[in-house]
């Protein structure tokens, strides 16, 4: 999607124009109408009516803002602001907790869940939301027709992954309103983390006549109707969404300011520049570089939020040469510490393994990395020379210059420099540095157009298959091609974790096939995601989820 690019004069006329609420003065209230009368209570969508309002960067325009389709970290920045499924964050955002459902019931095998919902519930417009809603949208998600990216998250019901091949019908969909405050799922196999799902934006309920109205329902502000604590009040392409509370949110009584403003500022000089001038708030993730975090290192306004996610490279296994030993070889010869440190502004954990901190082991309080251990690879310049002679490959002799392949920014740019420079002194390897826009560079990838690839992944639930199950065979085919028998033996124990209904011992299948992945090395782990936040001292309660997703709902303005 092309986004737009601000230069420092739109910035201030931008900020004179969005402002008219805190803009860096906490607790201010416009001019417009009493701080205590939303745009929502008083009929108005031009987002003008407004008290205490948050400043939001970021940095560009969401790609959908149909939860339905919504398979994109910046769309969720947004889509989990205006909808709230059955469950919802916490207010740290490390756990779920009751939204539109009040409870729910598991059958002993595992595969049925039935949700209670809560009575009253509402749409942002006014009219009643029931449990009809919530089979309506998870079934449009998995329709063909449909075509959303995001249907494969709901592949864990029953029949979904049929149902989007057009394989079976849609009566024959494991979820089913049994009343307006009923509904029941049922699931393909058990699934531990299947109501940390139900938080997920792609899991939020949509209004089946606005959606299938005449016109986009997803272009105005006038035809868009959601359920979560805020509610579209105007959309400004390539330049701000508006959101103001929605007085028919489940917990609207537990909402202190009156809404988010979200402004698309894509330099991130231009942003800090903003933020610095007072005329925004708050801003995160890659809105922040190593200008921001150099200015406010050691400040209250800045913070770090660790993700459950791990960037990584791809390599190349299709590639003759790629191979096993290569691929150790590789990933042995390079220091991570020094990496991190240096070309990642947040100064990130390294990491020797695959899956995060963040992530339960089973049903104990310890931390998975932290039971396993973060030392399943390690970093050996002579043991890596080894291998890569036993490959044919002494000093690098007769290894053709590699490819590798970055999106075009600093932290990409800088990351790859040390990499190349590392594995020339190190191994005699010389690599080649081709950077793309970031459109074009998942082109070249899907194209398998490289031999090593920057990648990363964000899990959405804390569980080890939210990290460990990208590594399938249907997605391996499409990334970095490994299809050893090895691959195959992963694929088979990934299917078999999705039978168990015995968490320990689905822990133990995660295990194995975590060392299996970085023996075979099909990718080379750098370090475990983390992201950053500036936020203005007079902003409380702000945070991101451990998927990165900021979260508005708790947030309050100190009075001075």
């Amino acid at each position: 999607m092309k986004k737009r690019w601000l230069n420092m004069a739109l910035v201030s006329v931008m900020a004179m124009a969005l402002l008219a609420g805190c803009g860096g003065q906490s607790g201010t209230e416009s001019s417009g109408t009493s701080g205590s009368e939303t745009a929502a209570e008083s009929g108005s969508t031009s987002g003008e009516a407004e008290g205490n309002v948050i400043k939001y960067v970021m940095a560009g325009e969401p790609e959908t803002l149909d939860p339905n389709m919504n398979n994109y970290a910046a769309s969720s920045n947004v889509l989990l602001n205006l909808f709230t499924g059955l469950y919802q964050y916490t207010a740290d955002g490390t756990g779920v907790e009751p939204a539109c459902a009040e409870s729910y019931t598991v059958s002993e095998d595992g595969l049925t869940y039935t949700f209670k919902l809560r009575d009253g519930l509402k749409w942002s417009d006014g009219s009643p939301l029931t449990a009809a809603d919530f089979e309506y949208s998870w079934k449009r998600t998995l329709k063909e027709d449909t075509a959303s990216p995001a249907a494969f998250e709901l592949y864990v019901i029953k029949n979904g992954e049929a149902y989007n091949y057009g394989e079976c019908t849609e009566d024959e969909v494991g979820v089913k309103a049994i009343d307006d405050t009923t509904l029941e799922v049922v699931l393909e196999n058990p699934t531990a983390y299947f109501v940390h799902l139900t938080a997920a934006s792609n899991f939020a309920p949509v209004k089946k006549d606005v959606v299938e109205g005449a016109e986009v329902w997803t272009k105005s502000a006038d035809t868009y109707v959601c359920n979560g604590p805020f509610m579209l009040a105007e959309l400004n392409p390539q330049e701000s969404y508006i959101l103001r509370k929605n007085p028919n949110y489940v917990f609207a009584d537990q909402v202190a300011i009156d809404g988010v403003d979200m402004v698309f500022i894509e330099q991130a000089e231009a942003a800090l520049s903003a933020y610095n001038a007072g005329d925004v708030d708050a801003m995160s993730g890659g809105s922040i570089e190593t200008q921001a975090m150099t200015q406010y290192d050691g400040s209250e306004e800045l913070h770090s939020y660790d993700l459950i996610g791990t960037s990584y490279y791809d390599f190349n296994c299709e590639k003759e040469y790629m191979t096993k030993e290569v691929r150790n070889a590789l990933s042995m010869a390079i220091t991570r510490d020094t990496i991190n440190q240096v070309a990642v502004p947040s100064k990130p954990k390294s990491a020797y393994a695959f899956v995060p901190y963040g992530i339960p082991y089973a049903d104990e309080a310890e931390d998975f990395r932290t039971k396993v251990g973060n030392n399943l690879l390690t970093e050996d310049v002579e043991a890596a020379k080894q291998l890569l002679a036993d490959a044919g490959y002494p000093n690098g002799e007769g290894l053709p210059t590699l490819q590798l392949i970055i999106t075009n920014t600093k932290e990409n740019k800088d990351k790859a420099q040390i990499l190349q420079s590392m594995w020339k002194e190190n191994l005699g390897v010389e690599v080649e540095i081709v950077t793309y826009e970031s459109k074009v560079y998942w082109d070249e990838h899907a194209a398998g157009n490289f031999d090593i690839a920057f990648d990363g992944w964000t899990g959405s639930y804390p569980d080890p298959n939210t990290n460990l199950s990208i590594f399938s065979k249907s997605r391996m085919e499409k990334e970095c091609r490994w299809r050893s028998d090895v691959a195959l033996q992963y694929n088979d124990m990934l299917e078999e974790a999705a039978t168990l209904v015995d968490n320990n011992a689905r822990m133990e299948l995660f295990v194995e096939m975590e060392k299996m992945l970085i023996d075979e090395m099909p990718v080379m782990p750098i370090y475990y995601r983390n992201t950053m936040a500036l936020v203005k001292p007079y902003i409380q309660g702000f945070t991101c989820d451990i998927s990165g997703h900021p979260l508005f709902r708790n947030v309050s303005i100190a009075q001075e």
